[in-house]
C-alpha cells in the first residue's frame, strides 16, 4: 500500500481523528482532508498531509475535484453518516474524479440510517428487535416503559425515556409531525452490546464485539466511557443474519441488546465509523485498514480480535481525576497516540473540536 494517497472528505467529523489514527498504522499512506471547519482536530494532526477547507457555497463534490486537482488521490474514504450518504447519493458523479472506498447504495444505507424504516425491516425479515411504533396507530400496542427516539440522529442523542402512558400521549399530540422525526420502542431490561463490522455483499469479512464497562448515569443513553472486547456468538449470529438481510456493503456499527432472559435483539444500526474505532484497533482488528484493502479489490483473512479493556485516554483521565473506576491508562488507553501526535490533544484542551 505504500505511496497511496487517501482522500478524507468529511475531515471534521469527530470520527475523522479515529480512523486517521488507524491509517497512520499504514506505512507509506499520505492522508488528505477536506473540511467544513476551519481548524477541526485532524488539521493540527501530524498524520495530515494536507487540509482543504471548503469555501462558502462549494459543494463537497467540487472540493472533491478541486482537490484532486491539485493532489494525486487514488481513494476517497468518507468517515461519517452525512458523508457516506453524500456519496452514496452522488457516486456517479464521482466515478469521474476519484475511486470510492466500499459503501452500500443509498437507499440501502437510508434503511438503516433511519430508525423507523430499520424497525419495519426487522419486523418483515422476522430479525429480533424491541417492538418499534412507526405510527400513531401502532402506538396503542407498545407496553410501557418505552424510549422516545429520533430516526436520524444517532450516538444515544435525543432518547427520552417515558414510564407511563400519559404524559407522551400528550406529547404526540401536541406534535402532529411527531412520528415523522421519533419512533417509540419498547424499552427492554438488560444490557448493551454491541457489534462493530466490514461487509461484502452481506459477508462479514472483519468483526469485534464489545460492552460498556463502569455504569455511568451520568452518561444517559451515550456510549460508555470505557469497553471490554469479547467474543460472543449469539451476538455474532445474530448480527450475521442482520447483514445477509441487507446484504450490507462497507463499515457498521451494530447496537444490539442482550435481554434478562438472554435473548439478542438488534436495536439500530450506525451506518459509519464509530467512536471506538482505536479500541478494535488496540484489540487487533485495523477497520480503516481493512475497508482500504477490499476497496483496492484485495482479499484478506478474517482477523482476529483479543479479549481486553479499552478506553480513551482523554476520558480516563476525566474519570481518574474524579476517582471514579477506570482502565488503565498505559495499557488500556490510547496514550501512545497522543505521545506521538500530540497538537489534536491540546487542540482540544484549548478549545478546539
Amino acid at each position: 500500500m505504500s505511496g497511496l494517497s487517501i482522500l478524507i472528505p468529511d475531515g471534521d467529523s469527530p470520527f475523522a481523528p479515529h480512523v486517521l489514527a488507524c491509517l497512520a498504522r499504514i506505512r507509506g499512506v499520505q492522508v488528505h482532508l477536506i473540511s467544513k471547519k476551519k481548524n477541526p482536530l485532524t488539521r493540527f494532526s501530524r498524520k495530515t498531509y494536507s487540509f482543504h477547507l471548503l469555501s462558502e457555497g462549494q459543494t463537497l463534490l467540487q472540493g472533491v475535484a478541486e482537490v484532486c486537482a491539485r493532489q494525486k488521490i487514488d481513494l476517497c474514504i468518507p468517515v461519517d453518516t452525512d458523508g457516506i450518504y453524500y456519496f452514496a447519493e452522488n457516486r456517479e458523479a464521482l466515478r469521474h474524479l476519484v475511486a470510492l472506498s466500499v459503501i452500500d447504495s443509498a437507499q440501502n444505507f437510508r434503511r438503516v440510517w433511519d430508525k423507523g424504516l430499520l424497525a419495519d425491516f426487522l419486523f418483515r425479515q422476522g430479525l429480533p428487535h424491541p417492538l418499534t411504533a412507526t405510527t400513531r396507530a401502532a402506538f396503542d400496542s407498545l407496553q410501557f416503559p418505552v424510549l422516545i427516539k429520533p430516526r436520524l440522529w444517532g450516538g444515544g442523542v435525543g432518547i427520552e425515556k417515558f414510564a407511563e402512558r400519559g404524559m407522551l400521549l400528550k406529547k404526540i399530540e401536541a406534535e402532529p409531525g411527531f412520528f415523522d422525526e421519533y419512533v417509540v420502542q419498547s424499552f427492554l431490561e438488560g444490557s448493551d452490546i454491541d457489534c462493530s463490522v466490514l461487509c461484502k455483499d452481506g459477508e462479514i469479512l472483519a468483526y469485534t464485539i464489545q460492552r460498556g464497562l463502569f455504569a455511568n448515569i451520568e452518561a444517559g443513553f451515550q456510549a460508555a466511557d470505557a469497553i471490554e472486547f469479547i467474543h460472543d456468538a449469539d451476538v455474532l449470529q445474530v448480527t450475521s443474519k442482520l447483514m445477509r438481510a441487507l446484504c450490507w456493503n462497507g463499515v457498521a456499527h451494530v447496537d444490539l441488546r442482550r435481554g434478562i432472559d438472554g435473548r439478542v435483539v438488534v436495536i439500530e444500526i450506525n451506518p459509519r465509523f464509530w467512536g471506538s474505532l482505536e479500541g478494535s484497533l488496540h484489540a487487533g482488528v485495523n477497520f480503516p485498514q481493512l475497508l482500504l484493502t477490499l476497496s483496492l479489490g484485495e482479499s484478506f483473512q478474517q482477523p482476529e480480535f483479543s479479549n481486553l479493556r479499552y478506553a480513551g485516554a482523554f476520558s480516563t483521565i476525566k474519570r481518574k481525576l474524579k476517582r471514579k473506576p477506570s482502565v488503565s491508562l498505559l495499557r488500556e488507553t490510547n496514550l501512545p497516540n497522543y505521545f506521538y501526535d500530540p497538537l489534536p490533544m491540546l487542540a482540544r484542551l484549548v478549545g478546539f473540536e
